[in-house]
């Protein structure tokens, strides 16, 4: 016998991980808000090179737990409720209203940033101590965080394609812990994005002229505004539904 079954059992875990991990790292690659916020982040001229990838970082470990929360959910409250719950527009207008403010913030803050010379990048640089940077990493990881968990995207995606690849799918099983081992190698996926987005583009950015910096920031932060008005569009929506029903 060439293979025995804990031969195939280990193939079949390898196999369905580099499915549902490069599901994950698919999905995480188009730009959208998180990417523009690594982006931003990791070129930012005005930190340190080391903590301005370490807050990129923390901006993806803030969206995969915010992914986390989001999967969890759905595992454990059941997708049926949860779309009902997602039906209703009072509930979607919150989450909206909070994500355009979040989106808004970001995005103006950005395209008021002034261009900066690589001295004045040096001495605040030296000027940082250990208590700014790790509220800037704790910022970062709230912002991802709070991006995924306030977006109705985030839950719209699990209600369809989530639940079709992987709650739903012949991968996987019934029980809790098989499940939650599925959202761990989607993850998986997500994490290898963010972890190669941001070390490739903290290399590209080391060099380059401050101002060409400056207007890829400025790029990312009009992205992040565009992606804020597809939101007022969809809370006026949510708006108008309340309305008629009342």
């Amino acid at each position: 016998m060439l293979f025995s079954v804990d031969d195939f059992f280990l193939i079949n875990f390898l196999l369905t991980w580099v499915f549902v991990g490069f599901l994950g790292f698919t999905l995480a690659a188009p730009i959208g808000p998180i990417n523009a916020e690594i982006i931003k982040q990791v070129l930012n001229k005005s930190i340190a090179e080391k903590l301005a990838w370490g807050a990129a970082v923390f901006t993806g470990f803030g969206a995969m737990t915010g992914d986390f929360i989001v999967a969890f959910t759905f595992l454990t409250i059941g997708e049926e409720v949860m779309t009902d719950v997602f039906s209703d527009p009072s509930i979607r207008l919150v989450l909206l209203s909070v994500n355009i403010l979040i989106l808004g913030f970001l995005g103006i803050s950005t395209l008021l940033t002034k261009a900066q010379s690589f001295e004045e990048f040096e001495v605040q640089n030296n000027n940082q101590n250990k208590t700014e940077k790790y509220r800037r990493l704790m910022r970062q990881y709230l912002i991802g965080l709070s991006l995924v968990v306030t977006s109705p995207w985030s839950y719209l995606w699990w209600v369809s394609a989530g639940t079709t690849y992987i709650i739903l799918s012949d991968l996987n099983n019934p029980d809790l812990l098989s499940r939650l081992v599925l959202i761990a190698m989607f993850l998986s996926g997500v994490f290898l994005w963010m972890i190669t987005f941001s070390s490739v583009l903290y290399y590209i950015g080391r060099f380059p002229d401050p101002k060409w910096l400056l207007w890829i920031t400025r790029g990312t932060a009009i992205i992040l505004l565009i992606f804020a008005g597809f939101m007022v569009i969809n809370a006026w929506e949510a708006l108008i539904e309340i309305i008629s029903v009342q």
